[in-house]
């Protein structure tokens, strides 16, 4: 279990970098590009490349085409679990698990803690009507006592909370400005998006890198929709003066799933919005790489998934087709006998043992023909057609291998096929 965790955050680790250097390729552009890119790292936490590994092998018991990686089986392993198991670690596993408990438990309840908080605030608000503008009637907007700034709260049925009295603090135009920006988190769905990544932080509490793409997203998202503001005709400069009052009057949400104005670097934001700079969309160019990227990310451990079933099941170098039984291919009879042996060090099969047939009748046929099946020895590695010695590697048995041998009258001459 350790060594399994290891891999999934030396994984998803290696994902977030790949991640870091598409977002600097898209500093050009809209930030909720970025935003997106940076939630995809966040998630991946909470998808390991393992259970993909296990789909692409799914697959392939199931008749999936086999790719062939020739030079690549030796590597596989290496590739999807760069930490090998090692015996001896339970002490150490418990220990790691006890630690982890108490910052996931510290965690949780911080969290639960705002989120009771903001609860109360709301629950405590008053309604407001007549304060946004038309094609938002599925939000609900409420005016609280307390010193917060505009934010969203919820997740299911977010609300927009308002300050009471903001109305006399800012202008007209500075408060449909800080409205627009809050209607754009609410059509953003960044409460949602954001509680996610509330959970990684949870659960990955211990690894710092989870925590700078949570303020990566923090950031995007604000940015994302200032950019929304302005493209919605607003004026940039009447828009930063009206985040600078509020930002002067009222405290900041401490929860990432209550959407506010603030967060982020603010200076660089309002350099940007006075700026009334909209960012351009994505070109072609860059989207085809965020997909060709997405579907590496999402192949590949499929395709390793499907090879390493083949390297977990090794393929006979010398493989013996089973005598048909006489009685059954007189009478047309098919049918599979489901195998388990052990390699032996030189590579000969020994122990043989039927998991499971068809028919006694094909029993002992697929037996005798596996016993004279012939493997490559595990001190040997083969490429293609060629096998050389694996320098200081012992022969050693493989115990456990499982095979189904068919008898099937499709051929020619009646002959057994391998899975």
């Amino acid at each position: 279990m350790l060594t399994e965790v290891v891999n999934h955050l030396w994984q998803s680790t290696l994902v977030a970098a790949a991640i870091a250097v598409l977002a600097v390729m898209l500093r050009d552009n809209g930030a909720h590009s970025r935003y997106w890119i940076w939630w995809a790292a966040s998630v991946k936490f909470l998808v390991p490349f393992s259970l993909l590994t296990a789909l692409g092998g799914a697959l392939s018991e199931a008749g999936m085409p086999r790719v062939e990686l020739a030079g690549l089986p030796s590597t596989i392993g290496a590739l999807a679990e760069p930490m090998p198991e090692a015996a001896g670690r339970e002490a150490l596993a418990v220990a790691l698990l006890l630690i982890w408990t108490i910052g996931f438990a510290a965690v949780a309840v911080s969290w639960i803690v705002r989120s009771l908080k903001v609860r109360a605030l709301l629950r405590a608000a008053t309604p407001c009507d007549g304060v946004l503008p038309r094609g938002t009637d599925g939000l609900e907007v409420r005016t609280s006592h307390a010193l917060l700034e505009p934010a969203l709260v919820g997740i299911v049925r977010p609300v927009l909370l308002l300050p009471r009295g903001i109305a006399e603090h800012l202008t007209r135009a500075q408060l449909d400005a800080v409205l627009e920006h809050e209607l754009s988190h609410w059509r953003r769905r960044d409460n949602l998006t954001a509680a996610l990544h509330m959970l990684v932080e949870t659960v990955f509490w211990f690894h710092p890198l989870v925590w700078w793409i949570g303020a990566r997203l923090v950031a995007e998202r604000e940015r994302a929709c200032d950019e929304a503001v302005v493209r919605a005709g607003h004026d940039g400069r009447t828009y930063a003066e009206g985040i600078l009052n509020v930002c002067e009057r009222y405290v900041a949400s401490a929860l990432k799933c209550a959407a506010g104005i603030s967060g982020a670097d603010l200076k660089a934001r309002v350099v940007e919005i006075a700026r009334n700079r909209v960012m351009s969309e994505l070109p072609i160019q860059k989207k085809i790489l965020l997909g060709a990227f997405a579907l590496g990310a999402t192949l590949v451990p499929i395709i390793f998934g499907a090879a390493a079933q083949d390297v977990g099941n090794p393929v006979p170098m010398v493989r013996i087709a089973p005598n048909y039984p006489d009685e059954a291919l007189v009478a047309g009879r098919e049918g599979a006998v489901e195998l388990e042996f052990t390699i032996a060090a030189n590579g000969s099969t020994k122990d043989v043992v039927v998991v499971a047939s068809s028919a006694p009748e094909f029993e002992a046929p697929a037996v005798a023909a596996l016993l004279r099946w012939r493997y490559v020895p595990a001190n040997v590695n083969c490429v293609g057609t060629v096998c050389t010695p694996i320098e200081n590697a012992q022969p050693v048995e493989r115990p456990g291998i499982r095979t189904v041998i068919r008898f099937q009258l499709a051929d020619v001459n009646p002959q057994a096929e391998a899975d």
